[in-house]
């Protein structure tokens, strides 16, 4: 089923609305963690003693799974131990399974990869349309719910891009600029397309050809409809292994407008009215996070924003923080073109009724953090980020990363998290 505008709005306004300002289902405390936790116990130690309950174990696939058929039973008893540490720790884990970092003989199989409009071929394998790799993933899953205690685990991170979010690869992906990606074989002919998926309403049709405004919004629908859909195929497959924990669905930015939707697809999506190149990635959140809280488990799905305190928060200045009254109207406002990533990607959650939780970006200099020159440095965004979280009513804020409070390179520590967990709870 496509989503139409007026079925999404219809969708948000009918949903119910929680209070900014109020963190968890009955007003509890906003809980503090870490990403990317080593589990070491004297590290542990220390976050414990600062108020962190909460830790994010990352995996990777391409350890896990090196060859065909094949399981690192040294990595799986690694992993275990990990956890095991973190759960004697008193600590909820938060488990990433690290389908951004594939085997290479993933990409090997029919339709590994993606391919784009102008025929590139980004990093990472085709969760999306590819029926081949969603076997590989299936299997994957099956090993970790056969080794790991998926009871033991607080909440799986579930995503389709190189980063482990929702949507597409960007449009600067393989080199090629302006690239959307749903031009292979599977989602043009469905040769080898995953079941549940559907083929492209316009085969053969590339963003910029000729076309009706309603054909090029039928095909965009379908584009990030499959995006989403790849998400809840992963949620599906957990809960058929018995998990029944929580879902984290990690987002970056705040997609595609309502107004720029519009626009776009009034110029057959030919680049305009584009910021982010959110067009490409497939994320239109008003639509995608509809379909997740019409799930019979949505009670149970967080949204994961993870860029509060980002390059858009520093330039959005006092727009920056969540507001009462953010979710009224939402489909029509326009003054949400002012506003940054998490403000507005936070307020389309609410209206839909999903759960949050939120992460800085980390080190503006590191690789897929999204810095620029004025850009926070992590010190401030430690000053800042959790008070974001708390003003949109996130459940939870996981500071990035676990090492930059222990190596000394990012000009805060462990007592300076102290510090704002302190604050925030009214301790100190």
């Amino acid at each position: 089923m496509k989503l139409g505008a007026l079925a999404v709005a219809a969708a948000i306004a009918g949903c119910a609305q929680p209070v900014v300002g109020q963190p968890g289902a009955a007003g509890e405390p906003m809980a503090f963690g870490v990403l990317n936790s080593s589990c070491e116990p004297g590290r542990l130690a220390q976050l414990r003693a600062a108020g962190v309950t909460v830790v994010e174990v990352a995996l990777a696939w391409d350890r896990y799974q090196p060859g065909t058929g094949s399981v690192d039973r040294s990595y799986v008893a690694e992993v275990r131990s990990r956890i095991r540490a973190c759960r004697d720790a008193g600590m909820d884990v938060v488990l990433s399974p690290g389908l951004q970092y594939p085997p290479s003989w993933v990409r090997s199989l029919p339709g590994g990869t993606l391919t784009g409009s102008a025929g590139g071929h980004p990093a990472g394998v085709d969760l999306i349309f590819s029926a081949a790799v969603r076997d590989a993933v299936a299997d994957y899953l099956n090993h970790l719910a056969a080794d790991i205690e998926l009871s033991d685990v607080t909440a799986i991170r579930v995503g389709t891009t190189t980063t482990g979010e929702l949507g597409f690869p960007g449009p600067d992906a393989a080199d090629h600029t302006g690239e959307y990606w749903a031009f292979g074989a599977a989602p043009q002919d469905g040769d080898g397309l995953a079941d549940g998926m559907g083929t492209s309403p316009l085969p053969g049709w590339r963003p910029g050809d000729e076309a009706t405004a309603e054909q090029v919004d039928a095909w965009f629908s379908w584009y990030v409809r499959s995006a989403v859909d790849a998400v809840a195929w992963q949620i599906d497959t957990l809960r058929g292994l018995g998990y029944r924990g929580r879902i984290h669905v990690p987002v970056a930015g705040r997609g595609a407008l309502p107004a720029d939707r519009a626009d776009a697809v009034a110029g057959r999506l030919d680049g305009r009215s584009n910021p982010d190149g959110a067009l490409e990635r497939g994320l239109d959140y008003p639509a995608q996070f509809a379909v997740l809280a019409a799930r019979d488990d949505a009670a149970s799905i967080d949204i994961d924003f993870t860029g509060l305190d980002d390059v858009t928060a520093v330039r959005a200045g006092d727009a920056a923080a969540c507001r009462p009254g953010d979710t009224d109207g939402l489909s029509e406002r326009v003054d949400v073109a002012d506003w940054p990533g998490q403000r507005f990607t936070g307020a389309v959650a609410r209206a839909a009724g999903l759960g949050l939780v939120g992460e800085n970006p980390g080190d503006p200099g590191a690789p897929l953090t999204g810095g620029a020159d004025d850009s926070d440095p992590v010190a401030d965004q430690l000053e800042r980020a959790p008070a974001y979280a708390a003003g949109c009513g996130m459940t939870t804020f996981l500071f990035a990363f676990e090492d930059d409070l222990f190596d000394g390179s990012s000009g805060v520590g462990v007592d300076d998290y102290a510090d704002r967990i302190a604050a925030a709870v009214g301790e100190r």
